[in-house]
């Protein structure tokens, strides 16, 4: 593409947070191959009713806008909506990426320029109507569930993180889909030595340690997570697992003390919030990250961020087998332990913790799937298909 042509880049998300890390590494890799991006997102302020204008570098452009958070269905999302729809009326843009069909900052100026026919593309990374978040809030499943159904065809251009949105946009009137999974930002923290990494952090420099981090721990992921850890902890009573959770609380709050034996759990270590700059420490002081996901279609059909954020790391995944986007392609690339069993996942991660061979080799895999998968190898085809759109 050519220094003139240029992106408006919607995301609801504010910063920091759930989806804006999706479509920050895009617009970043985007802008280190020349093309200019305007990103617009909410503020992360509980309050702000001006817009922010952040340069990032000479192509990117970030706008925080207003957020006044009232209530979570009354934060200003139609505001926003409405400012990214002047943007996409009044500013010259070749092309504007719109992220979740579902949201109003989303869909409202996408609508709108569609009808004005402005090239646009609608990005579909979550599963939303599959969700179990919205419980009685029938409305808002019933709203979710047209938004999804209908906006592949209406829109027709549409990127999506997984063959299940894929296959899914396709059959529900897509006519161009662009597969783009969430990469791995090299960046995002600097790597350390396992040694360098335990003494930083105070560990047993002899030590087995695991770690999982992430904001969502409900439902089959709490539960998952702590059974599996139940099972490896069986198999050596001195390996330990760094969380930044409080796993009495989260077992407290989803009612599985009765699931769970109380024995690993004096071996799993709370090490509350996680800053960026000390990622690179805890990744590196781990033997491997464990990642559990229930087994549902809104599981199957994301490519979780953190996925990134332990391949970055250089950190072997433990991951159940729920035939998920990331769990094929780790399979693919050998660099995970998978298995869809618990007790089977367990105790091929006992085997390979204990036998240094197996383990080296899972670990130049991971070394290896973390190049492959880096955004900036993933971006040229999001190009392409951009070329694509605007040549017609």
């Amino acid at each position: 593409m050519n220094n003139k042509q240029r992106i408006l880049f919607i995301e609801p998300c504010f910063v920091d947070f759930g989806g804006y890390f999706r479509a920050i590494n895009i617009c970043m890799a985007l802008s280190k191959k020349n093309i200019k991006i305007d990103l617009l997102v909410g503020s992360k302020k509980e309050f702000q009713w001006t817009i922010k204008k952040t340069k990032l570098n000479e192509n990117l452009t970030q706008y925080e806008l207003p957020r006044f958070n009232f209530h979570f269905f009354f934060n200003g999302r139609i505001l926003r909506g409405l400012i990214a729809l002047l943007f996409g009326l009044f500013r010259k843009y070749d092309i504007t990426h719109a992220c979740v069909p579902v949201q109003l900052e989303s869909n409202i100026p996408a609508f709108f320029l569609k009808l004005f026919r402005k090239k646009l593309i609608m990005d579909w990374d979550d599963y939303w109507e599959g969700s179990i978040i919205y419980g009685e809030y029938r409305i808002m499943k019933a709203y979710v569930s047209f938004c999804e159904r209908k906006a592949p065809k209406f829109f027709e251009n549409i990127i999506v993180v997984s063959n299940f949105l894929k296959n899914l946009s396709e059959k529900r009137g897509a006519k161009k889909v662009l597969k783009l999974i969430n990469g791995v930002n090299g960046n995002q923290f600097t790597t350390h030595s396992k040694e360098e990494s335990r003494e930083k952090l105070n560990l047993d420099k002899n030590g087995k340690y695991l770690i999982s981090f992430g904001h969502t721990y409900i439902k089959d992921r709490a539960y998952l997570l702590f059974k599996t850890f139940e099972y490896i902890y069986k198999l050596d009573p001195s390996i330990k697992l760094l969380f930044n959770c409080d796993p009495q609380k989260i077992i407290a709050e989803q009612k599985l003390e009765k699931k769970i034996d109380a024995n690993c759990l004096k071996n799993i270590i709370n090490v509350g919030y996680i800053k960026q700059e000390d990622l690179g420490y805890y990744l590196g002081a781990c033997n491997a990250a464990i990642f559990l996901v229930g087994d549902s279609d809104n599981e199957r059909a994301c490519f979780p961020i953190r996925i990134g954020s332990y391949l970055n790391g250089e950190a072997i995944i433990i991951m159940n087998d729920i035939n998920s986007e990331a769990g094929n392609i780790l399979k693919n690339l050998n660099c995970a332990i998978i298995q869809k069993d618990l007790k089977l996942l367990a105790q091929e991660t006992n085997n390979i913790l204990q036998d240094e061979n197996l383990y080296h080799i899972k670990k130049i895999n991971t070394i290896k799937a973390k190049n492959e998968l880096l955004w900036e190898n993933l971006i040229d085809d999001l190009i392409d298909y951009y070329n694509i759109l605007i040549k017609n």
